[in-house]
């Protein structure tokens, strides 16, 4: 029998930190843990509660100590070797420029290590860092060889350089981000708010697989009457664990992975729901919904086999040629593919 201890899978997830709530490293570290990775984590920032709320305090990691910590410690002295690398939000261009070199490296010399980039750069039309980080996320995404990449629909825009609110708009977008970024393998937009749907009261999670198809696959999940923090986050966490951690025989396909964690994300967002709406009643307006309760989620992630939330939706996108990943000197797909 193989022993546990080489067959359990490593991460290192480089994301911001709360001592109260759940987003970034406090989103995706309890469920990867409890779907049975072994999570080294690194906290980019300290906070006592995530800026949602109307108050918050804490500090901020240098770029010399993040550096110093993976670059001198984890790699340097005790020679880890990761699985996956999950990286979200870093605090500002410097310590993305030099975290993004460090883990590039990594996966550059070593092609069992594999990156999973949430590009957090803001939401709902708002920047949450400087602007500058947009050119360099797009810089990072079109040099550095990345398995997935997981922004929202707002990241999404700033990242191909227009705007998304219909279908045909997201077919463009996606068509844009593969020629842009030709060594991000696969891509899933969290969140889309379509134009087409607007009557159907649904938003809609898409993504892409460069290596398997030229298309895109969409599903439109139903709305709950809230807005929750660090979905995004747990997302990317358990898209990282359904699509490495070998629960199937075979690395499945990214679109039967993404159908099973949107069901377990719903699942776990309308239990959240349930739990915060304390008179029962259905509210006319959408509540505000400061913390995922992960923790009575517990039983809703421990699930090996889990269903998928529907049968997804596809459109193809053109310039793309299946399975084709360019060297780092490269510059898209289109111009640079092979005859």
């Amino acid at each position: 029998m193989t022993s546990t201890l080489h067959t359990t899978k490593k991460v290192l997830s480089i994301q911001s930190h709360v001592i109260h709530g759940y987003v970034g490293n406090k989103a995706a570290t309890f469920p990867l843990q409890y779907r049975g990775w072994d999570v080294d984590v690194l906290n980019t920032v300290q906070f006592s509660n995530h800026p949602g709320y109307a108050h918050f305090t804490g500090f901020k990691c240098s770029t010399e100590e993040l550096v110093e910590i993976v670059e001198k410690g984890l790699v340097g002295s005790l020679h880890i070797k990761y699985d996956a690398v999950l990286s979200g939000y870093l605090p500002n261009v410097q310590a993305l420029q030099k975290m993004a070199g460090i883990v590039g490296r990594m996966c550059e010399e070593d092609d069992n290590v594999k990156w999973v980039l949430d590009p957090v750069l803001g939401d709902n039309g708002k920047l949450y860092v400087e602007e500058q980080c947009v050119a360099v996320y797009q810089d990072i995404m079109h040099r550095s060889k990345i398995f997935l990449a997981t922004p929202n629909q707002f990241e999404m825009e700033l990242l191909v350089g227009m705007s998304i609110r219909t279908l045909d708009d997201a077919k463009r977008g996606f068509e844009q981000f593969h020629e842009k970024f030709p060594r991000v393998t696969r891509v899933v937009v969290t969140s889309l708010e379509l134009s087409d749907f607007s009557n159907d009261n649904v938003y809609v999670v898409a993504g892409f697989d460069s290596s398997l198809s030229d298309e895109v696959f969409f599903y439109k999940i139903p709305k709950i009457n809230a807005t929750f923090s660090g979905s995004g986050d747990l997302i990317s966490a358990l898209l990282t664990d359904s699509l490495l951690n070998g629960h199937v025989p075979i690395q499945q396909p990214l679109s039967t992975s993404l159908g099973q964690v949107l069901w377990l994300v719903t699942t776990i967002l309308q239990k959240t729901y349930e739990l915060n709406v304390v008179d029962g009643d259905p509210h006319d307006q959408a509540i505000r919904i400061k913390d995922l309760k992960l923790i009575q989620c517990k039983e809703i992630l421990k699930q090996d086999l889990v269903p998928s939330i529907g049968k997804p939706e596809t459109f193809k996108i053109n310039n793309c040629v299946k399975g084709y990943t360019p060297s780092p000197l490269g510059h898209g797909c289109c111009r640079n593919r092979p005859k």
